[in-house]
Protein backbone atom coordinates (compact mmCIF):
# COMPACT_ATOMS: atom_id res chain seq x y z
CA UNK A 1 0.00 0.00 0.00
CA UNK A 2 1.91 3.11 -1.23
CA UNK A 3 0.84 6.56 0.55
CA UNK A 4 -0.36 9.50 -2.32
CA UNK A 5 -1.02 13.13 -1.48
CA UNK A 6 -2.89 15.28 -3.29
CA UNK A 7 -2.45 19.44 -3.65
CA UNK A 8 -5.15 21.14 -5.68
CA UNK A 9 -7.23 24.57 -4.92
CA UNK A 10 -9.81 23.66 -7.37
CA UNK A 11 -12.10 21.69 -4.83
CA UNK A 12 -13.99 19.88 -8.12
CA UNK A 13 -10.62 18.59 -9.74
CA UNK A 14 -9.00 17.24 -6.06
CA UNK A 15 -12.75 15.52 -5.40
CA UNK A 16 -12.17 14.25 -9.34
CA UNK A 17 -8.65 12.99 -8.29
CA UNK A 18 -9.19 11.47 -4.67
CA UNK A 19 -12.74 9.91 -5.93
CA UNK A 20 -10.51 8.25 -8.81
CA UNK A 21 -8.04 7.16 -7.24
CA UNK A 22 -10.04 5.81 -4.26
CA UNK A 23 -12.20 3.47 -7.12
CA UNK A 24 -9.59 2.28 -9.17
CA UNK A 25 -6.27 2.21 -7.41
CA UNK A 26 -6.88 -0.08 -4.43
CA UNK A 27 -3.03 -0.23 -3.50
CA UNK A 28 -3.01 3.37 -3.34
CA UNK A 29 -4.18 5.70 0.13
CA UNK A 30 -5.10 9.25 0.15
CA UNK A 31 -3.85 10.72 3.35
CA UNK A 32 -4.33 13.97 2.81
CA UNK A 33 -5.47 16.74 0.22
CA UNK A 34 -4.26 20.09 0.16
CA UNK A 35 -5.49 23.46 -1.33
CA UNK A 36 -2.46 25.29 -1.11
CA UNK A 37 1.57 24.92 -1.15
CA UNK A 38 2.02 25.63 2.61
CA UNK A 39 -0.85 22.89 3.82
CA UNK A 40 0.92 20.57 1.54
CA UNK A 41 3.97 20.86 2.65
CA UNK A 42 3.20 20.44 6.22
CA UNK A 43 0.56 17.38 4.91
CA UNK A 44 3.89 15.73 3.43
CA UNK A 45 5.97 16.70 6.69
CA UNK A 46 3.44 14.89 8.23
CA UNK A 47 2.45 11.39 6.31
CA UNK A 48 5.57 10.97 4.26
CA UNK A 49 3.58 9.98 1.05
CA UNK A 50 5.16 7.93 -1.31
CA UNK A 51 3.25 10.06 -4.67
CA UNK A 52 2.55 13.79 -4.32
CA UNK A 53 0.21 14.77 -7.07
CA UNK A 54 0.50 18.93 -7.34
CA UNK A 55 -1.06 21.45 -9.17
CA UNK A 56 1.01 24.39 -10.07
CA UNK A 57 -1.45 27.25 -9.81
CA UNK A 58 -2.00 27.77 -6.15
CA UNK A 59 -1.99 30.39 -3.27
CA UNK A 60 0.41 30.81 -0.93
CA UNK A 61 3.37 28.41 -2.50
CA UNK A 62 2.37 27.14 -5.64
CA UNK A 63 2.93 23.70 -6.82
CA UNK A 64 6.76 24.16 -7.75
CA UNK A 65 7.82 25.93 -4.92
CA UNK A 66 5.93 23.59 -2.52
CA UNK A 67 8.45 20.33 -4.67
CA UNK A 68 11.88 22.65 -3.97
CA UNK A 69 10.80 23.01 -0.11
CA UNK A 70 10.42 18.85 -0.20
CA UNK A 71 13.25 19.08 -1.96
CA UNK A 72 15.17 21.00 0.54
CA UNK A 73 14.03 19.08 3.53
CA UNK A 74 14.89 15.69 1.99
CA UNK A 75 11.36 14.00 1.63
CA UNK A 76 11.64 11.26 -0.62
CA UNK A 77 8.49 11.58 -2.99
CA UNK A 78 7.54 11.08 -6.42
CA UNK A 79 5.85 14.11 -8.09
CA UNK A 80 3.21 14.33 -10.58
CA UNK A 81 2.49 18.18 -11.43
CA UNK A 82 -0.73 18.98 -12.90
CA UNK A 83 -1.38 22.43 -15.06
CA UNK A 84 -3.18 24.11 -17.37
CA UNK A 85 -0.43 25.88 -18.81
CA UNK A 86 2.13 24.32 -21.75
CA UNK A 87 4.84 26.72 -21.06
CA UNK A 88 8.55 25.37 -21.56
CA UNK A 89 10.09 27.31 -18.09
CA UNK A 90 7.14 25.27 -15.86
CA UNK A 91 8.06 21.59 -17.51
CA UNK A 92 12.27 22.86 -17.35
CA UNK A 93 11.36 23.56 -13.59
CA UNK A 94 9.83 20.49 -13.10
CA UNK A 95 12.25 18.42 -14.55
CA UNK A 96 15.04 19.75 -11.94
CA UNK A 97 13.02 18.81 -9.01
CA UNK A 98 12.97 15.31 -10.24
CA UNK A 99 9.29 15.68 -11.23
CA UNK A 100 8.37 11.96 -12.25
CA UNK A 101 5.79 13.21 -15.23
CA UNK A 102 3.61 16.25 -16.45
CA UNK A 103 0.27 16.26 -17.08
CA UNK A 104 -1.59 19.22 -18.93
CA UNK A 105 -5.08 19.56 -18.02
CA UNK A 106 -7.59 18.47 -19.47
CA UNK A 107 -6.16 14.66 -19.62
CA UNK A 108 -8.25 11.18 -19.62
CA UNK A 109 -8.37 9.41 -17.23
CA UNK A 110 -6.71 6.31 -18.80
CA UNK A 111 -3.28 8.88 -18.93
CA UNK A 112 -3.49 9.08 -15.33
CA UNK A 113 -3.53 5.82 -15.01
CA UNK A 114 -0.69 5.25 -16.57
CA UNK A 115 1.26 8.00 -14.85
CA UNK A 116 0.48 6.53 -11.55
CA UNK A 117 0.90 2.48 -12.86
CA UNK A 118 4.24 3.77 -13.90
CA UNK A 119 5.38 5.64 -10.84
CA UNK A 120 4.15 2.41 -8.64
CA UNK A 121 6.66 0.21 -10.93
CA UNK A 122 9.63 2.84 -10.30
CA UNK A 123 8.58 2.65 -6.54
CA UNK A 124 8.54 -1.44 -6.44
CA UNK A 125 11.66 -1.35 -7.73
CA UNK A 126 13.56 0.90 -5.56
CA UNK A 127 12.03 -0.82 -2.36
CA UNK A 128 13.16 -4.32 -4.03
CA UNK A 129 16.59 -2.51 -4.75
CA UNK A 130 16.72 -1.30 -1.62
CA UNK A 131 15.89 -4.57 -0.36
CA UNK A 132 18.73 -6.49 -1.56
CA UNK A 133 21.23 -4.04 -0.93
CA UNK A 134 20.13 -4.26 2.90
CA UNK A 135 20.03 -7.98 2.51
CA UNK A 136 23.62 -7.82 1.43
CA UNK A 137 25.00 -5.89 4.06
CA UNK A 138 23.58 -7.92 6.54
CA UNK A 139 24.77 -10.91 4.86
CA UNK A 140 28.60 -8.76 5.07
CA UNK A 141 28.06 -7.91 8.69
CA UNK A 142 27.19 -11.15 9.74
CA UNK A 143 30.27 -13.08 7.84
CA UNK A 144 32.60 -10.66 8.97
CA UNK A 145 31.24 -11.44 12.99
CA UNK A 146 31.23 -14.92 12.27
CA UNK A 147 34.75 -14.88 11.04
CA UNK A 148 35.32 -12.80 13.97
CA UNK A 149 34.46 -14.72 16.49
CA UNK A 150 36.04 -17.42 15.09
CA UNK A 151 39.41 -16.26 15.27
CA UNK A 152 39.04 -15.28 19.06
CA UNK A 153 37.64 -18.66 19.53
CA UNK A 154 40.46 -20.36 17.58
CA UNK A 155 43.02 -18.34 20.24
CA UNK A 156 41.32 -19.45 23.36
CA UNK A 157 41.70 -22.31 21.96
CA UNK A 158 45.81 -21.91 21.29
CA UNK A 159 44.44 -22.60 17.52
CA UNK A 160 45.13 -19.33 16.05
CA UNK A 161 48.52 -17.84 14.16
CA UNK A 162 49.18 -14.76 14.66
CA UNK A 163 48.95 -13.05 11.23
CA UNK A 164 45.00 -14.59 11.05
CA UNK A 165 44.46 -11.65 13.91
CA UNK A 166 45.48 -8.92 11.93
CA UNK A 167 43.16 -6.30 12.02
CA UNK A 168 41.25 -8.43 14.55
CA UNK A 169 43.51 -8.66 17.82
CA UNK A 170 45.95 -6.36 19.22
CA UNK A 171 49.39 -8.72 20.03
CA UNK A 172 51.36 -5.99 20.61
CA UNK A 173 50.06 -5.60 24.09
CA UNK A 174 52.16 -5.95 26.91
CA UNK A 175 49.72 -8.25 28.86
CA UNK A 176 46.65 -10.05 28.48
CA UNK A 177 44.31 -12.29 30.17
CA UNK A 178 40.32 -13.80 30.00
CA UNK A 179 37.14 -13.19 32.33
CA UNK A 180 34.41 -15.25 32.43
CA UNK A 181 31.37 -13.26 32.74
CA UNK A 182 28.12 -14.86 33.33
CA UNK A 183 24.78 -14.31 35.23
CA UNK A 184 23.63 -17.37 37.31
CA UNK A 185 20.68 -19.12 35.97
CA UNK A 186 19.07 -19.23 39.14
CA UNK A 187 19.70 -15.45 39.27
CA UNK A 188 18.69 -14.60 35.33
CA UNK A 189 15.98 -11.97 34.91
CA UNK A 190 13.63 -12.40 31.96
CA UNK A 191 15.38 -9.47 29.68
CA UNK A 192 18.93 -9.85 30.45
CA UNK A 193 20.76 -12.27 27.84
CA UNK A 194 24.30 -12.30 27.16
CA UNK A 195 23.97 -14.77 24.16
CA UNK A 196 23.95 -12.30 21.29
CA UNK A 197 26.20 -10.66 19.30
CA UNK A 198 24.68 -7.71 19.36
CA UNK A 199 24.49 -7.61 23.41
CA UNK A 200 28.24 -8.76 23.42
CA UNK A 201 29.33 -5.85 21.26
CA UNK A 202 27.49 -3.33 23.41
CA UNK A 203 28.66 -4.67 26.45
CA UNK A 204 32.45 -5.04 24.86
CA UNK A 205 31.71 -1.11 24.17
CA UNK A 206 30.71 0.30 27.78
CA UNK A 207 33.48 -1.40 29.49
CA UNK A 208 36.04 -0.41 27.16
CA UNK A 209 34.47 3.20 27.47
CA UNK A 210 33.38 3.61 30.60
CA UNK A 211 34.01 1.02 32.85
CA UNK A 212 37.99 -0.24 32.67
CA UNK A 213 40.37 1.52 31.62
CA UNK A 214 41.29 2.74 28.18
CA UNK A 215 44.10 1.16 27.91
CA UNK A 216 42.80 -1.85 28.38
CA UNK A 217 40.67 -3.19 25.28
CA UNK A 218 37.90 -5.79 25.66
CA UNK A 219 36.36 -8.53 23.24
CA UNK A 220 33.28 -10.11 24.01
CA UNK A 221 32.63 -13.81 22.19
CA UNK A 222 29.46 -16.06 23.44
CA UNK A 223 29.61 -18.70 26.53
CA UNK A 224 26.51 -20.39 26.17
CA UNK A 225 23.34 -19.03 27.32
CA UNK A 226 23.73 -16.01 29.67
CA UNK A 227 27.44 -15.73 29.47
CA UNK A 228 30.36 -14.23 27.56
CA UNK A 229 33.93 -14.73 27.52
CA UNK A 230 35.81 -10.96 27.66
CA UNK A 231 39.54 -11.07 25.95
CA UNK A 232 41.40 -8.56 27.25
CA UNK A 233 44.80 -6.72 26.41
CA UNK A 234 46.38 -3.64 26.96
CA UNK A 235 49.41 -1.76 28.55
CA UNK A 236 50.47 -1.15 32.26
CA UNK A 237 53.55 -0.30 33.95
CA UNK A 238 53.13 -4.23 35.66
CA UNK A 239 51.17 -7.09 35.87
CA UNK A 240 49.44 -5.81 39.28
CA UNK A 241 48.52 -2.40 37.59
CA UNK A 242 46.79 -4.12 34.68
CA UNK A 243 44.67 -6.47 36.68
CA UNK A 244 43.87 -3.88 39.24
CA UNK A 245 42.29 -1.84 36.58
CA UNK A 246 40.52 -4.72 35.41
CA UNK A 247 39.12 -5.52 38.63
CA UNK A 248 37.95 -1.85 39.22
CA UNK A 249 35.96 -1.95 35.95
CA UNK A 250 34.22 -5.25 36.29
CA UNK A 251 33.42 -3.98 40.13
CA UNK A 252 32.11 -1.06 38.86
CA UNK A 253 30.00 -2.69 35.70
CA UNK A 254 28.52 -5.32 38.89
CA UNK A 255 27.07 -2.16 41.11
CA UNK A 256 25.82 -0.43 37.67
CA UNK A 257 24.10 -4.27 36.64
CA UNK A 258 22.72 -4.69 40.29
CA UNK A 259 21.27 -0.95 40.63
CA UNK A 260 20.08 -0.22 36.94
CA UNK A 261 19.00 -3.92 35.53
CA UNK A 262 18.62 -5.90 38.94
CA UNK A 263 21.04 -8.38 37.13
CA UNK A 264 23.90 -10.31 39.36
CA UNK A 265 26.77 -10.51 37.21
CA UNK A 266 30.01 -13.50 38.37
CA UNK A 267 33.20 -12.79 36.97
CA UNK A 268 35.76 -14.98 36.74
CA UNK A 269 39.01 -13.50 35.87
CA UNK A 270 41.79 -16.23 34.65
CA UNK A 271 45.94 -15.28 35.04
CA UNK A 272 47.37 -12.48 33.70
CA UNK A 273 50.43 -13.67 31.46
CA UNK A 274 52.52 -11.34 29.02
CA UNK A 275 52.22 -13.10 26.18
CA UNK A 276 49.09 -13.31 23.48
CA UNK A 277 49.65 -17.61 23.14
CA UNK A 278 49.25 -17.68 26.96
CA UNK A 279 45.31 -17.01 26.59
CA UNK A 280 44.24 -20.65 26.24
CA UNK A 281 46.09 -21.23 29.66
CA UNK A 282 44.27 -18.19 31.41
CA UNK A 283 40.64 -19.40 29.37
CA UNK A 284 40.72 -22.85 30.82
CA UNK A 285 41.84 -21.37 34.38
CA UNK A 286 38.37 -19.50 34.59
CA UNK A 287 36.65 -22.66 33.53
CA UNK A 288 37.74 -24.62 35.97
CA UNK A 289 36.84 -22.40 39.05
CA UNK A 290 33.32 -21.77 37.24
CA UNK A 291 32.03 -25.26 37.01
CA UNK A 292 33.39 -26.14 40.34
CA UNK A 293 31.75 -23.11 42.08
CA UNK A 294 28.90 -24.05 44.62
CA UNK A 295 27.44 -20.41 45.52
CA UNK A 296 27.68 -16.72 43.97
CA UNK A 297 28.40 -15.44 47.40
CA UNK A 298 31.49 -14.25 45.59
CA UNK A 299 30.83 -12.13 42.54
CA UNK A 300 34.52 -11.44 41.56
CA UNK A 301 36.61 -14.34 41.75
CA UNK A 302 40.28 -14.06 40.40
CA UNK A 303 42.59 -17.17 39.52
CA UNK A 304 45.24 -17.55 42.39
CA UNK A 305 43.31 -15.38 45.20
CA UNK A 306 40.20 -17.83 45.83
CA UNK A 307 40.30 -19.42 49.19
CA UNK A 308 39.92 -23.50 49.29
CA UNK A 309 36.95 -25.57 50.15
CA UNK A 310 37.72 -27.01 53.40
CA UNK A 311 34.83 -28.84 53.86
CA UNK A 312 36.07 -31.45 50.91
CA UNK A 313 35.73 -35.39 51.34
CA UNK A 314 38.13 -37.74 50.63
CA UNK A 315 38.70 -38.49 46.81
CA UNK A 316 38.90 -42.29 47.39
CA UNK A 317 35.37 -43.27 48.22
CA UNK A 318 33.71 -40.61 46.04
CA UNK A 319 32.99 -42.96 42.77
CA UNK A 320 30.97 -45.05 44.94
CA UNK A 321 29.44 -42.51 46.81
CA UNK A 322 28.17 -40.52 43.94
CA UNK A 323 26.82 -44.23 42.40
CA UNK A 324 24.74 -44.44 45.58
CA UNK A 325 23.66 -41.45 45.94
CA UNK A 326 22.33 -40.98 42.38
CA UNK A 327 20.46 -44.67 42.86
CA UNK A 328 19.20 -43.37 45.84
CA UNK A 329 17.67 -39.78 43.91
CA UNK A 330 16.31 -42.30 40.34
CA UNK A 331 13.81 -43.92 42.88
CA UNK A 332 12.62 -41.04 45.32
CA UNK A 333 12.23 -39.60 41.67
CA UNK A 334 10.07 -42.36 40.37
CA UNK A 335 8.41 -41.98 43.46
CA UNK A 336 8.05 -38.21 43.33
CA UNK A 337 9.07 -37.66 46.71
CA UNK A 338 10.67 -34.39 46.87
CA UNK A 339 12.36 -34.09 50.47
CA UNK A 340 14.63 -37.51 49.84
CA UNK A 341 15.57 -36.21 46.33
CA UNK A 342 16.87 -32.95 47.92
CA UNK A 343 18.71 -34.18 50.94
CA UNK A 344 19.99 -36.98 48.38
CA UNK A 345 20.83 -34.16 45.64
CA UNK A 346 22.52 -32.18 48.35
CA UNK A 347 24.48 -34.81 49.26
CA UNK A 348 25.81 -35.50 45.65
CA UNK A 349 26.69 -31.66 45.31
CA UNK A 350 29.40 -31.89 48.31
CA UNK A 351 30.67 -34.88 46.61
CA UNK A 352 31.21 -33.10 43.47
CA UNK A 353 32.28 -30.23 44.84
CA UNK A 354 34.96 -32.14 46.59
CA UNK A 355 35.90 -33.53 42.92
CA UNK A 356 34.83 -30.52 40.74
CA UNK A 357 38.53 -28.61 40.63
CA UNK A 358 40.39 -31.96 39.44
CA UNK A 359 37.98 -33.87 37.72
CA UNK A 360 35.47 -31.07 35.89
CA UNK A 361 34.29 -33.46 32.88
CA UNK A 362 33.49 -35.84 35.04
CA UNK A 363 31.05 -33.97 36.84
CA UNK A 364 29.75 -32.77 33.94
CA UNK A 365 29.29 -36.88 32.67
CA UNK A 366 28.16 -37.73 36.07
CA UNK A 367 25.19 -35.21 35.87
CA UNK A 368 23.80 -36.39 32.35
CA UNK A 369 24.08 -39.99 33.66
CA UNK A 370 21.76 -39.39 36.50
CA UNK A 371 19.19 -37.29 33.80
CA UNK A 372 19.35 -40.44 31.52
CA UNK A 373 18.86 -42.83 33.88
CA UNK A 374 15.87 -40.74 35.26
CA UNK A 375 14.76 -40.33 31.60
CA UNK A 376 15.05 -44.30 30.96
CA UNK A 377 12.30 -44.65 33.63
CA UNK A 378 10.16 -42.33 32.04
CA UNK A 379 10.72 -43.99 28.89
CA UNK A 380 9.95 -47.26 30.41
CA UNK A 381 6.57 -46.15 31.83
CA UNK A 382 5.40 -44.35 28.55
CA UNK A 383 5.13 -41.12 30.10
CA UNK A 384 5.19 -37.52 28.28
CA UNK A 385 7.46 -34.92 30.71
CA UNK A 386 5.78 -31.96 28.14
CA UNK A 387 2.58 -31.38 25.78
CA UNK A 388 4.84 -28.85 23.70
CA UNK A 389 8.38 -30.26 23.16
CA UNK A 390 9.25 -33.89 23.02
CA UNK A 391 11.22 -35.76 25.47
CA UNK A 392 13.97 -36.31 23.37
CA UNK A 393 13.85 -32.52 22.74
CA UNK A 394 14.03 -31.99 26.73
CA UNK A 395 16.63 -34.62 27.03
CA UNK A 396 19.24 -32.86 24.46
CA UNK A 397 18.21 -29.35 25.88
CA UNK A 398 19.13 -30.84 29.49
CA UNK A 399 22.42 -32.10 27.98
CA UNK A 400 23.27 -28.55 26.34
CA UNK A 401 22.54 -26.77 29.38
CA UNK A 402 24.36 -29.02 31.67
CA UNK A 403 27.65 -28.93 29.55
CA UNK A 404 30.03 -25.87 30.73
CA UNK A 405 28.07 -25.15 34.06
CA UNK A 406 28.89 -24.41 37.61
CA UNK A 407 27.75 -27.05 40.12
CA UNK A 408 25.32 -24.24 41.66
CA UNK A 409 23.88 -24.16 38.09
CA UNK A 410 24.00 -28.17 37.71
CA UNK A 411 22.22 -28.12 41.30
CA UNK A 412 19.38 -25.93 39.76
CA UNK A 413 18.94 -27.80 36.64
CA UNK A 414 18.39 -30.86 38.14
CA UNK A 415 15.81 -29.45 40.64
CA UNK A 416 13.96 -27.97 37.65
CA UNK A 417 13.83 -31.15 35.83
CA UNK A 418 13.05 -33.46 39.15
CA UNK A 419 10.37 -30.94 39.36
CA UNK A 420 8.91 -32.37 35.62
CA UNK A 421 8.87 -35.43 36.51
CA UNK A 422 7.49 -35.39 40.08
CA UNK A 423 4.51 -34.18 38.34
CA UNK A 424 4.66 -36.83 35.21
CA UNK A 425 5.28 -40.00 37.54
CA UNK A 426 2.30 -38.76 39.64
CA UNK A 427 0.14 -38.18 37.02
CA UNK A 428 1.08 -41.46 35.13
CA UNK A 429 0.83 -43.16 38.70
CA UNK A 430 -2.94 -41.55 39.85
CA UNK A 431 -4.14 -42.74 36.03
CA UNK A 432 -2.75 -46.90 36.55
CA UNK A 433 -4.48 -46.44 39.76
CA UNK A 434 -7.64 -45.45 38.54
CA UNK A 435 -7.36 -48.05 35.25
CA UNK A 436 -7.27 -50.81 38.30
CA UNK A 437 -10.01 -49.41 40.69
CA UNK A 438 -12.63 -49.74 37.38
CA UNK A 439 -11.50 -52.99 36.33
CA UNK A 440 -11.76 -54.38 39.86
CA UNK A 441 -15.55 -52.93 39.72
CA UNK A 442 -16.33 -54.12 36.56
CA UNK A 443 -14.94 -58.02 38.34
CA UNK A 444 -17.15 -57.05 41.41
CA UNK A 445 -19.93 -56.21 39.39
CA UNK A 446 -19.73 -59.33 36.89
CA UNK A 447 -19.54 -62.07 39.99
CA UNK A 448 -21.86 -60.22 41.76
CA UNK A 449 -25.04 -59.56 39.38
CA UNK A 450 -27.17 -62.13 41.90
CA UNK A 451 -27.18 -59.64 44.68
CA UNK A 452 -30.26 -57.82 45.53
CA UNK A 453 -28.25 -55.50 46.91
CA UNK A 454 -25.54 -54.85 44.86
CA UNK A 455 -24.97 -51.00 45.89
CA UNK A 456 -22.79 -48.12 45.20
CA UNK A 457 -21.76 -48.30 48.89
CA UNK A 458 -20.82 -52.00 48.80
CA UNK A 459 -18.85 -52.02 45.60
CA UNK A 460 -16.73 -48.86 47.04
CA UNK A 461 -16.52 -50.60 50.60
CA UNK A 462 -14.95 -53.87 48.50
CA UNK A 463 -12.25 -52.06 46.73
CA UNK A 464 -11.51 -49.83 49.93
CA UNK A 465 -11.91 -46.25 48.51
CA UNK A 466 -14.92 -43.72 49.22
CA UNK A 467 -17.90 -43.63 47.52
CA UNK A 468 -17.04 -40.46 45.66
CA UNK A 469 -14.20 -41.38 44.45
CA UNK A 470 -15.62 -44.40 43.01
CA UNK A 471 -18.34 -43.08 41.27
CA UNK A 472 -16.31 -40.19 39.77
CA UNK A 473 -13.30 -42.60 38.73
CA UNK A 474 -15.89 -45.48 36.60
CA UNK A 475 -17.70 -42.54 35.13
CA UNK A 476 -14.56 -40.84 34.07
CA UNK A 477 -13.33 -43.71 32.34
CA UNK A 478 -16.35 -45.33 31.08
CA UNK A 479 -18.53 -42.85 30.19
CA UNK A 480 -21.78 -44.30 32.50
CA UNK A 481 -22.36 -44.44 36.25
CA UNK A 482 -21.72 -47.72 37.95
CA UNK A 483 -25.90 -48.23 38.73
CA UNK A 484 -25.95 -47.85 35.03
CA UNK A 485 -23.08 -50.53 34.58
CA UNK A 486 -25.10 -52.47 36.95
CA UNK A 487 -27.92 -52.70 35.34
CA UNK A 488 -26.73 -53.18 31.79
CA UNK A 489 -24.88 -55.80 32.87
CA UNK A 490 -27.88 -57.59 34.46
CA UNK A 491 -30.48 -56.95 31.79
CA UNK A 492 -27.65 -58.70 29.11
CA UNK A 493 -27.05 -61.65 31.14
CA UNK A 494 -31.27 -61.86 31.54
CA UNK A 495 -31.16 -61.57 27.96
CA UNK A 496 -28.76 -63.97 27.27
CA UNK A 497 -30.73 -66.99 29.66
CA UNK A 498 -34.12 -65.80 27.71
CA UNK A 499 -32.52 -67.17 24.50
CA UNK A 500 -30.55 -70.12 25.79
CA UNK A 501 -32.06 -71.34 28.27
CA UNK A 502 -35.99 -72.73 29.47
CA UNK A 503 -35.64 -71.27 32.43
CA UNK A 504 -38.65 -69.72 34.08
CA UNK A 505 -38.68 -65.60 34.38
CA UNK A 506 -39.07 -65.37 37.87
CA UNK A 507 -35.26 -67.60 38.50
CA UNK A 508 -33.73 -65.62 35.60
CA UNK A 509 -34.32 -62.34 37.84
CA UNK A 510 -33.54 -63.72 40.88
CA UNK A 511 -30.00 -64.95 39.09
CA UNK A 512 -30.01 -61.43 37.79
CA UNK A 513 -30.62 -59.64 41.34
CA UNK A 514 -34.48 -59.59 41.23
CA UNK A 515 -36.36 -60.98 43.97
CA UNK A 516 -39.41 -59.34 42.68
CA UNK A 517 -40.59 -60.63 38.97
CA UNK A 518 -42.77 -57.87 38.54
CA UNK A 519 -39.92 -54.71 39.19
CA UNK A 520 -37.65 -57.16 37.10
CA UNK A 521 -40.72 -57.57 33.83
CA UNK A 522 -40.59 -53.64 34.34
CA UNK A 523 -36.65 -53.33 34.36
CA UNK A 524 -36.59 -55.14 31.44
CA UNK A 525 -39.14 -53.80 29.62
CA UNK A 526 -38.09 -50.16 30.13
CA UNK A 527 -34.00 -51.74 28.74
CA UNK A 528 -35.33 -53.98 25.22
CA UNK A 529 -38.31 -51.98 24.79
CA UNK A 530 -40.60 -55.36 25.44
CA UNK A 531 -41.61 -57.83 27.86
CA UNK A 532 -39.23 -60.90 28.79
CA UNK A 533 -41.75 -63.05 26.73
CA UNK A 534 -42.07 -60.80 24.09
CA UNK A 535 -38.15 -61.19 23.68
CA UNK A 536 -37.97 -64.58 23.65
CA UNK A 537 -40.39 -64.88 21.62
CA UNK A 538 -39.21 -62.64 18.65
CA UNK A 539 -35.50 -63.45 19.43
CA UNK A 540 -35.63 -67.05 19.96
CA UNK A 541 -33.45 -67.86 16.73
CA UNK A 542 -30.94 -65.09 17.80
CA UNK A 543 -27.33 -65.72 19.33
CA UNK A 544 -26.13 -63.20 21.17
Amino acid sequence: MYKILIAEDESEMRNLLIKYIKRTQPDLEVVGSATNGKEALMLTEQYRPDIVITDISMPILNGLEFLQEVLNRNIPVKAVVISGYDEFSYAKKAISLGVSDYLLKPFEPKEFKSVLEKIKMELLHHKTFLDNVKLLKEKVDFNEKFLKEQVLRNLLNGKCEQELLTGIFDCSANYYGVCLMKIPRCLTIANCQLKHEENLEELAIILSAGCISKNINVQGIGFEENGAVLILSGNASNQQEFLFKIKQGLYHLQKSMEKYYDAFLVFIVGEICDKWENLKNSYEQTLKIWRGLTTTDDKLIIYGERKKDQSQVEMFDSSKMIQNLKQQIVLSVRMAKEQDTQKNLEELMKVYASIAPKKTDFVEISAEELVYAIFSEVERNNISLDKEKSNDDIQEQMKKQLKYASLLEIKNLLLEYFEMCYKAFREHDNFQQSEMIVENVKKIITCNLDKDELTLEWIASQVHFSVTYVRQIFKQKTGESIMEYVIRKRMEKSGQLLLKTEMKIQQIAEICGYKNQRYFASSFKKYYDCTPTEFKNQFRNHRF
